[in-house]
C-alpha cells in the first residue's frame, strides 16, 4: 500500500444508543468520554486503551449503502499525508470510493474524507487534515 498510510486513527462504531453505550465504556474504565456535535449531530467518543473510538446513532455514509448498517464496529479510519495521491494510487487499481471525498468540519479540525469497500463489505475510511 502506499507509504502515505499512517497509524490507524481510530474504530467508528454505530450504536442504538449513545448514552448507554458511553455509560458501558466508561463503566468499563474508558478514559476522555464524552458527547460531541457536528453538523447538528450528536456522537460520542472515547479511548479504551490507547484506541480511540466514536460512536454513531447514524453514520455518515450509510445512506450510500445499499442495504441497512449493523450495529457494532462499522468502519476504520486511516490519516493519510495527502489523500489525492491515495485517490489516484486506487483509481489506477480500479478501486472507486462509495463517498466522498467530501471536505467536512469535525470539532478538531476541517479535513477530507472519503470511505472504500472492500469485496467483502469491510468500509474503511481514509482522511486529509486541512488547513
Amino acid at each position: 500500500m502506499s507509504s502515505a498510510w499512517q497509524d490507524l486513527s481510530n474504530l467508528g462504531i454505530k450504536v442504538r444508543d449513545l448514552d448507554e453505550e458511553l455509560a458501558f465504556l466508561e463503566a468499563c474504565g474508558a478514559t476522555q468520554v464524552q458527547k460531541l456535535t457536528q453538523l447538528g449531530r450528536e456522537f460520542g467518543m472515547a479511548y479504551l486503551g490507547t484506541q480511540r473510538l466514536f460512536l454513531f446513532p447514524k453514520v455518515i455514509y450509510e445512506d450510500k449503502l445499499d442495504e441497512p448498517l449493523h450495529y457494532g464496529l462499522t468502519h476504520i479510519v486511516y490519516e493519510v499525508d495527502e489523500l489525492d495521491p491515495l485517490l489516484d494510487q486506487l483509481k489506477k487499481a480500479g478501486i472507486e470510493p462509495f463517498f466522498g471525498p467530501e471536505e467536512v468540519v469535525t470539532p478538531f479540525n476541517r479535513r477530507r474524507i472519503v470511505f472504500y469497500r472492500t469485496p467483502s463489505g469491510f468500509i474503511f475510511e481514509a482522511f486529509e487534515i486541512l488547513p
